[in-house]
């Protein structure tokens, strides 16, 4: 796939911050710092790789030809299709970040100085939503606890907050956002309906009669109140670990100690919201580390739950599935090259159903170490094959386990067909030497 062109994605946030903020005669200082504030963030260390930060930084540079374009176009109507054109062309994780920002956008630019929503500006970001398809304005704003009927409340006027910076208040709130994602990634992407209670009880915690004017409490407020655009944060950051050690930070220097002690008492209730004794074993480790990092120690927390040495273990079973079949005749064909190249790519550019795909997601760019740890002279691919399952058992859940299991099976018989044909195209495209090696295969997996 070619790569996207940038002035076209680059204009759609600057679009929707204008049209948005267009509505009551153009965006305030204050909506200008905001929209700034979210574009320079592009610059940032932790920046998430993806297509989105690369039109943020399009925008930096070209900020003043784009802005001409569009302040001095009276039809908006080419630049929404020429935006629209650009964003279908994005595989599908591009695209659901890039929507998942723009949303962000619009979040923003809705609200007046004092944080509130101006219903005019609601109105258009409304309509622009049903354009771009990003969040809409009441989902982007929707408490986490709305389903208990949680009494109205919006945090721009919250009187507890109002010694913190809106950039500060997002960082805290990051904080707990990234122990959920963290949490909900090790999970497989479903927490049940159990967890998700537990977690909205933990948050009621914030709107507890006499708290009212605790900043630690009123932060439950504001992360419940603003769940989905949080959550939106946290997708912008590249790693974990620096969101939690600037929450920690953070939390040590704006809190007193009663309310830092409150902080750190909603943290545990919402660990053990998160994580219970049926959670996979990935899930405890992870939080593990997130714990003992908020204690001071400074541990990593693995990419995906699990450090990049039990990643490769996983893609190198991956791998050697591959190779056990493609050699089984003496030659690895051309053909046989194209169809792993192709499973893989099919994995890489969805959207992922499950965390555990990683581990042949990660396969192109980690091909340079794990291809000669298959191929060296004494490795054995049919020990790697059962090293990773053994790991993917433990770390995972069952679910998440099937759909390590499946793929590997899927790549060992699709290699098989890859060369195959039968006489005169009939018959079996798998060999008698494939079909072997595809039953211990079955074997290793746990499908005997």
């Amino acid at each position: 796939m070619s790569s996207p062109n940038l002035d076209p994605l680059a204009k759609a946030p600057l679009f929707v911050h204008l049209a948005i903020t267009g509505v009551n005669g153009g965006p305030t200082a204050v909506d200008s710092a905001r929209f700034n504030e979210q574009v320079e963030a592009a610059g940032e260390e932790n920046a998430r790789i993806c297509v989105y930060t690369d039109a943020l930084q399009h925008l930096i540079i070209h900020f003043q030809k784009l802005y001409a374009e569009l302040s001095g176009t009276p039809d908006t109507t080419p630049v929404i299709e020429e935006i629209q054109a650009e964003m279908q062309q994005l595989v599908p994780k591009d695209k659901m970040q890039f929507v998942l920002h723009l949303g962000r956008v619009a979040a923003a630019a809705v609200r007046d100085e004092s944080g509130n929503p101006v219903p005019e500006r609601v109105a258009m970001a409304e309509q622009l939503a049903e354009l771009f398809h990003f969040m809409p304005y009441g989902k982007n704003n929707e408490r986490f606890t709305d389903a208990l009927q949680v009494t109205t409340y919006w945090p721009g006027t919250d009187p507890a907050l109002q010694r913190f910076t809106e950039a500060e208040l997002r960082q805290l709130s990051s904080f707990y956002a990234c122990l959920y994602a963290s949490m909900n990634g090790c999970h497989g992407g479903e927490l049940g309906d159990a967890r998700r209670t537990a977690l909205k009880q933990c948050l009621m915690e914030g709107y507890k009669p006499g708290m009212e004017s605790c900043a630690a409490h009123a932060l439950l407020r504001y992360f419940d109140q603003l769940f989905w655009l949080a959550f939106a944060e946290i997708q912008f950051a590249e790693r974990p670990k620096p969101l939690f050690v600037q929450g920690r930070s953070l939390s040590a220097q704006k809190f007193d100690a009663s309310e830092q002690a409150a902080f750190e008492r909603h943290l545990h209730g919402m660990a053990a919201a998160l994580v219970t004794e049926d959670s996979p074993v990935l899930a405890r480790d992870t939080l593990a580390s997130i714990m003992s990092l908020m204690q001071g120690h400074n541990v990593e927390i693995a990419s995906g739950g699990l450090p990049e040495a039990e990643w490769d273990v996983l893609s190198i079973g991956l791998l050697a599935c591959f190779l056990l079949v493609a050699a089984a005749d003496g030659h690895v064909g051309e053909k046989e090259y194209q169809t792993f190249a192709d499973i893989i790519h099919v994995v890489s550019e969805g959207v992922p159903t499950s965390l555990i795909l990683k581990s042949a997601a990660r396969i192109p760019a980690q091909l340079h170490i794990i291809w000669p740890a298959v191929t060296a002279r004494g490795a054995h691919p049919p020990r790697m094959v059962a090293e990773a399952v053994k790991l993917a058992a433990a770390k995972f859940g069952e679910e998440d386990f099937d759909i390590y299991r499946s793929v590997a099976l899927a790549i060992a018989v699709k290699t098989a067909e890859a060369e195959g044909g039968g006489f005169l195209g009939l018959g079996s495209k798998i060999s008698k030497e494939e079909q072997k090696v595809i039953d211990g295969l079955k074997k290793l997996l746990g499908f005997a």
